[in-house]
């Protein structure tokens, strides 16, 4: 029996091979992602591989956020009292780090939810693609580098009144 999420590949007479469906295709490379015309512009195959990324980023950042807790453990036990002011400062860097890797995690839900509602690769705030290569260097961005820039600029102008 055949799995439901694959299909039969008859092009060989005679030869029947089980191929995976497309959400279980290979991704394919950021070469051939920049590659597509763009009017594919977040085609299925697209938002996968932004997907797998995303997934990718999720991963490593709770793995990051494990190992930061254990190295925050090891200062908790550290004996040496004369040291009690560098050992501090360790642990408000260590804290900072998971803080900025939480943060990440928050940013990689939003991204994914957009993902989930058809949204992911437009601007959140003007509605133009965002473009593939500031989702391959930033795939947990929601903004066009426009946007982006508008709103630290807004936020510079607020902070400095």
């Amino acid at each position: 029996m055949v799995p439901s999420t694959c299909r039969i590949d008859t092009r060989d007479a005679g030869a029947r091979h089980i191929a995976p469906t497309n959400h279980e295709a290979q991704l394919m490379t950021p070469e051939e992602l920049l590659q597509q015309p763009e009017d594919q512009y977040m085609n299925p195959d697209q938002v996968a591989f932004f997907k797998s990324l995303l997934v990718g980023e999720s991963a490593t950042a709770m793995g990051r956020i494990d190992q930061l807790r254990v190295d925050l453990t090891g200062l908790e036990k550290a004996p040496d009292e004369v040291d009690a002011a560098l050992i501090e400062q360790e642990r408000q860097s260590i804290l900072g780090s998971i803080e900025r890797e939480n943060q990440s995690l928050r940013d990689i839900k939003l991204a994914m939810s957009a993902i989930a509602d058809g949204s992911y690769g437009f601007c959140i705030d003007t509605g133009e693609p965002i473009g593939l290569r500031r989702l391959l260097s930033n795939p947990r961005s929601l903004l066009t580098v426009e946007a982006k820039e508008s709103r630290e600029n807004k936020s510079r102008h607020l902070r400095a009144a």
